[in-house]
C-alpha cells in the first residue's frame, strides 16, 4: 500500500477537488513552470503576498503542503480549526523556535513538502521584505529541492491595508533550485515592477477605503491621523488635502512604497519633536510561555526611545524581541517570560516604524 505524504489529510483530500476550479476562475490564477516540479520531498517558498497566498498555491500544485505558520493564527477561531486539520505546524514570530523546526525537518525526512513564507508577515508595501537570519542555512541543511514560488498581482488583489478586494490577475511562476539561491529568485518579487510590465487593471469599489493603515499624517500639513478614505478617495479633515486610487493600485499617481516612505519620513520628524508617538487606546493580552496564562488590559499606547506605554503597563524597549505587525491593527512580540498581543486603533505598521526608529539611531 502506498504511504500517503505528510499533509495527506482528509480536508484536503475533500476539499481540494471541490474549491481549486472556482479558486482559480475567481482570481484569474495563472501558474508558469508548474510542469517543471520535482517529485517530493522539497521545501516550497513563496513571498507573502496576500493572506490567502498558501491556498492559492496549493490550488496550482499536486501534492499536499504541510505549511509553517505563524502561532497567532492558530488562535483565530475560524482559521485556527482548519489549520489543524490540515496538520499546518505551529511556529512563533521573532524567535528561535526549536519544537517547530524538528517538526519542519520531519516532513521533509517523511518524504513530503514542506511550505515556508520567510518573510514571515503578509508584505504592506507589494514588495519582498526581510528575510529572518538563518534561513538560507535551515534551507541548505534539509539537502532537498527548494522551489520558489513568485506571486505577482496577489498584493494588488487585496492590499494589506485595504477594507476590500478587487479583481485583476494573479501569477505564480514556480522555479526549482538546489538550495539557498531560492530567495534569491524569490527577492526580486514586486507587484510594482510586474505592474510596470504587464499594466493589469484591478477593478473594485471602495479602493481607498482603509488607507489610513498606511497614511497615518497629512503630507501637506502634517497633522496625525486626519486622513479619513471614502470610495476611492481619502481627504485630510484638517486642510483638505485629497488622494485617489485607481484601478492599477497607484496613490495619486504613486506607488505604495512611495507613500510610505513618505510616512516614515513624517513618523521620524515627529518623533524628533515630540519625543515619542501617541497612537490611541489599546487592548493587550498576554500569555505566558509554557503554562499558556493569559492577562488583560487596556489603556492608551504610547512609545518613546524607553518603553512601549499601555497604561499604566510599561514594557522597556531594550527587552522586547522579535515585534511583528501581526494582521492589520495587532502588534505581537515576545516580553521576558510572555508573549504579548497588542490590538489599537491605529495601524500596526505605525507601531512596527515606531520601534524601528527607536532600535536603529538614524531611523533605518
Amino acid at each position: 500500500m502506498k504511504r500517503r505524504l505528510p499533509g495527506d489529510k482528509l480536508i484536503w483530500r475533500a476539499l481540494r477537488p471541490i474549491l481549486r476550479v472556482p479558486f482559480i476562475k475567481r482570481y484569474n490564477l495563472y501558474g508558469i513552470g508548474m510542469e517543471k516540479l520535482p517529485r517530493p520531498p522539497f521545501i516550497l517558498i513563496g513571498n507573502h503576498a496576500y493572506f490567502i497566498d498558501a491556498v492559492l498555491i496549493e490550488a496550482l500544485t499536486s501534492f499536499p503542503i504541510v505549511w509553517a505558520v505563524a502561532a497567532g493564527n492558530f488562535d483565530n477561531p475560524f482559521s485556527g480549526p482548519i489549520l489543524r486539520a490540515a496538520g499546518a505546524i505551529q511556529k512563533r514570530k521573532g524567535v528561535p523556535d526549536i519544537p517547530a523546526m524538528r517538526k519542519m525537518i520531519e516532513v521533509v525526512s517523511n518524504g513530503g513538502v514542506l511550505g515556508l513564507m520567510p518573510e514571515g508577515s503578509v508584505t504592506w508595501d507589494g514588495e519582498f521584505g526581510e528575510v529572518p537570519p538563518g534561513t538560507d542555512r535551515f534551507l541548505e541543511r534539509l539537502d532537498v529541492p527548494v522551489v520558489a514560488a513568485r506571486m505577482s498581482g496577489a498584493y494588488l488583489t487585496k492590499p494589506r491595508w485595504a477594507d476590500h478586494h478587487r479583481w485583476g490577475r494573479i501569477e505564480v511562476e514556480f522555479k526549482s533550485f538546489a538550495g539557498k539561491e531560492a530567495l534569491d529568485f524569490l527577492s526580486e518579487a514586486s507587484d510594482w515592477r510586474w505592474q510596470e510590465e504587464k499594466k493589469v487593471m484591478f477593478k473594485g469599489r471602495n479602493k481607498a477605503e482603509g488607507i489610513e493603515k498606511i497614511i497615518w499624517f497629512c503630507e501637506k500639513c502634517g497633522e496625525f491621523q486626519t486622513v479619513k478614505a471614502s470610495g476611492d478617495s481619502a481627504i485630510c479633515d484638517k486642510c483638505g488635502t485629497s488622494l485617489t486610487v485607481d484601478d492599477y493600485g497607484l496613490v495619486s499617481g504613486r506607488t505604495v512604497p512611495e507613500i510610505i516612505g513618505i510616512q516614515r519620513e513624517i513618523l521620524a520628524e515627529h518623533i524628533a519633536l515630540n519625543g515619542g508617538i501617541e497612537v490611541g487606546e489599546g487592548t493587550v493580552t498576554e500569555m505566558e510561555i509554557g503554562s499558556g496564562a493569559k492577562t488583560s488590559y487596556a489603556g492608551r499606547v504610547s512609545m518613546n526611545s524607553r518603553e512601549l506605554r499601555i497604561g499604566e503597563r510599561s514594557y522597556l524597549l531594550p527587552k522586547i524581541r522579535g515585534l511583528s505587525n501581526f494582521l492589520k491593527r495587532i502588534t505581537e512580540f515576545n516580553y521576558e517570560h510572555s508573549i504579548v498581543r497588542l490590538m489599537t486603533g491605529s495601524s500596526s505598521l505605525l507601531l512596527f516604524w515606531a520601534h524601528r526608529y527607536f532600535s536603529h539611531p538614524h531611523g533605518s
